[in-house]
């Protein structure tokens, strides 16, 4: 996926979930956060963003984060858009089932796909906040199997610096009890980490899935 021209600027806080300060040649400008996790290793003082333009009431969006000389991409709703270019196949975004909105319908099963953005120790872990929703949405897709479906979770981490991913028991065990047992029926789900650049963003391989503590 090509990314627009970006333009490197110096994280200074954050002023609420989706919204930080930066500074861009020395001017403080606010800038669109589109992600609701923590992401509290990526946005810190000091720290060197890239923004992209955009209309609407703040005019950046933050778009890449350098850490440790890697770029990881927090924009969560390119997730789907990522593993539906990889996948080389056509899909019906955001199918409804019931009161659940999935990611994508692909060949009749219904994909959610979870952008992950935090590595400790070359393990990608999601979520990096607590998320019932996440966690219902597994429940849901547990009940679809049982109606003949069969579902698909995808976690793309998008950033190149993981070799495996795992639930982030730490931080949310409901979640991560609810994966693991997705996992203990035989439903799939599949992890991917991503090549990441100034001009492009694109999944690379996948990685291991460990689900249990």
């Amino acid at each position: 996926m090509k990314l627009p021209q970006l333009i490197k600027a110096t994280f200074l806080e954050r002023l609420n979930r989706f919204v930080g300060l930066v500074s861009v040649c020395g001017q403080e400008y606010t800038a669109y956060i589109r992600n609701t996790g923590r992401l509290r290793e990526l946005l810190f003082k000091g720290n060197t963003v890239y923004l992209s333009t955009k209309t609407g009431k703040h005019p950046f969006e933050i778009l890449l984060i350098d850490y440790r000389g890697f770029l990881v991409c927090i924009d969560s709703h390119m997730a789907p858009k990522l593993y539906l270019e990889h996948a080389k196949t056509q899909a019906t975004f955001e199918p409804r089932f019931g009161n659940k909105r999935f990611d994508l319908l692909m060949e009749g099963r219904p994909v959610e796909v979870k952008s992950v953005n935090l590595v400790k120790g070359y393990r990608a872990l999601f979520p990096d906040a607590p998320t019932k929703r996440g966690k219902e949405h597994i429940e849901k897709l547990i009940q679809l199997s049982r109606e003949g479906y069969k579902p698909l979770i995808v976690f793309v981490v998008q950033r190149e610096d993981a070799r495996v991913f795992s639930p982030n028991w730490e931080v949310d065990p409901a979640f991560s009890r609810a994966l693991m047992k997705y996992v203990e029926l035989g439903l799939e789900v599949m992890a991917f980490r991503c090549l990441v650049s100034l001009e492009e963003i694109k999944i690379k391989d996948e990685i291991p899935v460990e689900v249990e503590p």
